[in-house]
């Protein structure tokens, strides 16, 4: 469907940063997993594989409109310029959607709760039958940036020079699937794809950069990508992996409850 490939061109290119110099340094102390997992709502679970030089931030579950197929699913890109507006975040092309615009230094942890505030959206674990149904045209979205830990320095659309997810260790690819009651629900929640290295491969204009100073991402379901005929309530966990191309990253879990509307 439009929307599952309008997913995937975000989540590849809501990459919002770049690396100068490729002078990786191991930190003699990693921020603390558990201290970041602490930080998390209890619908909200992380687990670290390896030893990523990057990690998951300002994480997000939510319902907002997905649209139908008749309108192509118009609403989820409304949804996606309300998050990051122009004239920071613009189009890069039809392939790749959403990327760099204009510049905007760090802190980055933030942004997307911010966004979700000036769109009066809120984080949650139970929703009624009208936050996913089929007919009123609404889905649950998890999403968040990665960022980078302090490792890496380099230069980016955003600075000449600061801490970036460096192009050494990209691609980034990325997987997730939903179940319903402990079943698979909708098998491509996040069919897998990869977020691109930040160089002249991706636009010309990136060919200066060494790669990303943050990377957004965004994907969700709702009925009307499950099974035909399945109730709309129900226990329901989204399950996300990420990992570089040393193999290092993240496990990200979604759980969350659809009640009957009262």
């Amino acid at each position: 469907m439009q929307w599952r490939s309008l997913t995937l061109a975000l989540a590849g290119v809501m990459a919002l940063g770049g690396c100068a110099e490729d002078d990786i340094s191991r930190p003699t102390e990693m921020e603390s997993v558990a201290a970041h997992q602490d930080a998390l709502p209890d619908f909200l679970r992380l687990r670290e594989v390896g030893r990523p030089i990057w990690e998951p931030a300002d994480l997000h579950l939510f319902t907002a409109p997905v649209g139908t197929v008749e309108s192509g699913f118009a609403e989820f890109g409304a949804l996606v310029e309300a998050l990051w507006p122009a004239p920071r975040h613009i189009p890069i092309s039809p392939t790749f959607g959403i990327g760099p615009g204009t510049s905007h230094g760090p802190p980055y942890r933030h942004e997307l709760a911010k966004a979700m505030k000036a769109n009066d959206l809120v984080d949650r674990g139970v929703f009624p039958a009208v936050a996913f149904s089929t007919r009123s045209g609404n889905a649950v979205y998890l999403a968040g940036t990665l960022v980078p830990r302090d490792v890496a320095r380099g230069r980016s659309p955003d600075f000449e020079s600061g801490w970036i997810i460096p192009n050494r260790v990209m691609q980034i690819t990325v997987a997730g699937i939903a179940k319903r009651n402990g079943e698979i629900f909708d098998p491509l929640l996040a069919p897998e794809s990869d977020l691109p290295a930040l160089d002249e491969d991706l636009a010309p204009q990136f060919a200066d950069v060494d790669g990303h100073s943050h990377i957004a991402f965004i994907t969700g379901t709702s009925q009307v990508f499950g099974p035909p005929g399945t109730p709309v309530q129900g226990w329901y966990r989204y399950e996300i992996t990420m990992r570089d191309r040393r193999g290092n990253g993240w496990n990200i879990v979604a759980r969350f409850q659809v009640k009957q509307n009262r």
